[in-house]
């Protein structure tokens, strides 16, 4: 198959059942809110060494916020709900509680069954001055903090989702290449409800399930690894 000259193999790609959730967060400016969006979901690339996949969907306009203030809706995803929670609840609590003017909502629908506590787990850095506010069935806690108050809502909604989807780039110089994923990872983050949290959306380090080594659950996926094509039977 081609398109726009660019020959393309038909495959497939690898799949993994996840659990999602959507944070709606706020700051006085954009620029802040990007700064808590980016901090919050860095060292996010992949579960097999971090404790989620995370990345930023999208900024948000002040009609878009439950506060009427700019911000950016983030994405997460763990393989399990108690594994998200955990994660949601320590990169909430150590990058959004502590950076300046921020807000944290939840931003999906939430089920009884399928929610995540994060304000209710955090309310307790409030040391017994915390307290909360029950606005339209939905609990808003209100921590104190040096310059004002830290809202984070009570309950999170999750979602099923999909982690691993991806497509290998062929071309005739890394420059190409690059340019190449740069392309789709611009027209990738127009569509909603879907991040790419590799650096920048692009992995340089294509791997394959397994090693030489026992310890290791991946490695360098090295019949696609144009570096070796002289020593392995290159695909």
């Amino acid at each position: 198959m081609k398109i726009n000259t660019v020959e393309i193999e038909d495959t497939f790609a690898e799949a993994f059942p996840m659990t999602g959730a959507r944070l709606l967060v706020t700051a006085e400016t954009l620029p802040w809110a990007r700064i808590a969006g980016q901090t919050a979901t860095g060292y996010a690339a992949s579960v097999i060494g971090c404790d989620a996949e995370a990345g930023i969907e999208g900024e948000l306009t002040p009609d878009q916020t439950p506060d009427g203030r700019p911000g950016v809706s983030l994405l997460f995803f763990a393989f399990s709900r108690d594994a998200l929670q955990k994660a949601v609840v320590n990169r909430v609590g150590q990058c959004l509680l502590t950076c300046p003017t921020t807000a944290c909502y939840n931003g999906l629908p939430v089920v009884r069954e399928r929610r995540i506590r994060i304000g209710g787990q955090l309310r307790f850095f409030g040391d017994g001055w915390q307290f909360s506010k029950l606005l339209e069935g939905r609990r808003y806690w209100r921590l104190p903090v040096m310059d004002g108050e830290f809202v984070c809502e009570d309950y999170f909604g999750t979602v099923k989702g999909v982690a691993g989807g991806n497509f290998l780039i062929v071309a005739s110089t890394q420059a190409e290449g690059l340019a190449a994923a740069e392309a789709a990872i611009a027209a990738i983050r127009q569509v909603p409800g879907v991040i790419c949290p590799f650096p920048g959306g692009i992995v340089r380090s294509g791997s394959k399930v397994g090693s030489r080594y026992k310890k290791l659950k991946a490695s360098t996926n090295d019949a696609y690894c144009p570096t070796l094509r002289a020593v392995v039977r290159s695909q």
